[in-house]
Order: C-alpha cells, then structure tokens, then sequence
C-alpha cells in the first residue's frame, strides 16, 4: 500500500471514529440509518484534509490529521445541516 493510501484510510478511519463518539454523546433518537449516514459523511468530510497537501505538499502527518479532525467535526455538521434545509424544501414542495 503507498503511502497516500495508508494517509486516505486513516482520515477515513479518524472521521468514522468521531462520528461514533458524536453519536456516543448526543441525545437525540438514533437508527442504524443515522449512525452508518453520519459515519460515510464524517469519514469523507475528513478525507478532504488530505487535499491539503496538494498546497502544503511538506504538512506533516500530525499537521494532516489534525485538519482531517477539525474538517470532520465542523465540516459534517455543516453538511448535514445544509442537507436537512434542502430536505425540508423538498418535501414542503411534494
């Protein structure tokens, strides 16, 4: 496995993980649906850390993961709320 492979999959896995500790801590009502949504949206809301590199080809491994933590917390909520604004608009037009 090269190198930014082995990168790709442990923002992945990084992202997966704060999604399970953000479903650990919250108190709404949750499905398997919600848990294994929440976990694709964060891994990959992670994973474009890695497209930090492209500019900062020299970030170290630390550097990319802390972003990678920072882009999967912030970044997933944001996404998930824009996706629950659409949601609504869409089935208030049905």
């Amino acid at each position: 496995m090269q190198e930014h492979e082995k990168v790709a999959l442990q923002l992945i896995f990084m992202g997966v993980v704060i999604a399970m500790a953000k479903v650990l801590v919250s108190t709404e009502k949750l499905t398997w649906r919600v848990v294994v949504g929440r976990s694709i949206l964060n891994g990959f809301a992670t994973l474009g850390a890695g497209a930090v590199l492209i500019w900062i080809s020299d970030l170290s491994m630390l550097g990319v993961l802390g972003l990678g933590a920072f882009l999967g917390t912030l970044g997933s909520q944001f996404i998930e709320a824009q996706l629950r604004k659409v949601v609504k608009t869409k089935a208030g037009d049905i």
